[in-house]
């Protein structure tokens, strides 16, 4: 019985050994690419046309391509992507987004994208900003996967006086999963839904669609 036990101990050890030949750590720069994937997944099917940009000389880029909202006019987009679990945005992150907008034509409006939010100052920052940002919480991959439906994504949605040409039509309104079992003030428990002249988008299934393809 114990050379019978100590066999099977082997075996399983055995077993294991060859499942960890076959696990690698994720990488950052794995994360950070299926983040920046979640995102242009999420607005493309809210009627975006966006396509990750990525590689050494992005210039601060992670995505860009544009939006047309219904009855209005198509606009581009350049965005940015911070994947962290749990830190905020602060205002040097969007100090340094503006150096990006500072090159851009002027028909163009920024997104930053974060995971954990931004700080009262980094919203303070964007507000105060005389380029077209618009700052969007979204969650990461792990949390979107349990939520119902594919793009429940988006836990914040906040732009600036510059960005009004562009998307000042939009309504932003909390969607709570279950109002009876959850803290309506943890963000983890509620996505945003957007709104264009009181109508839920995306406007009509032509506007959900896949991610265009990145280099």
């Amino acid at each position: 019985m114990a050379l019978r036990r100590f066999s099977l101990m082997c075996t399983n050890r055995s077993h294991l050994a060859i499942q960890r030949q076959h696990w690698r750590p994720i990488s950052t720069v794995e994360v950070g690419t299926a983040y920046e994937s979640l995102v242009v997944s999420t607005f493309n099917h809210l009627g975006a046309q966006l396509q990750r940009v990525g590689g050494a000389s992005d210039n601060g880029i992670d995505f860009s391509g544009s939006w047309k909202l219904p009855d209005h006019k198509r606009f581009y987009i350049v965005g940015q992507c911070k994947h962290y679990e749990r830190k905020k945005i602060g205002p040097s992150i969007i100090r340094e987004w503006e150096g990006v907008m500072s090159r851009q034509e002027v028909d163009t409006l920024g997104l930053v994208a974060a995971t954990s939010g931004f700080t009262a100052s980094g919203i303070q920052a964007a507000l105060s900003s005389k380029y077209p940002v618009a700052l969007v919480t979204l969650a990461n991959t792990e949390e979107n996967s349990r939520l119902p439906g594919k793009y429940n994504s988006i836990r914040g949605f906040v732009w600036n006086m510059a960005a009004e040409p562009f998307i000042g039509r939009l309504m932003v309104a909390k969607r709570h999963f279950d109002i009876h079992k959850v803290d309506l003030d943890d963000p983890a428990e509620f996505s945003i839904q957007l709104f264009w002249d009181g109508k839920p988008l995306p406007a009509d299934s032509s506007a959900s669609q896949d991610p265009v393809p990145g280099p």
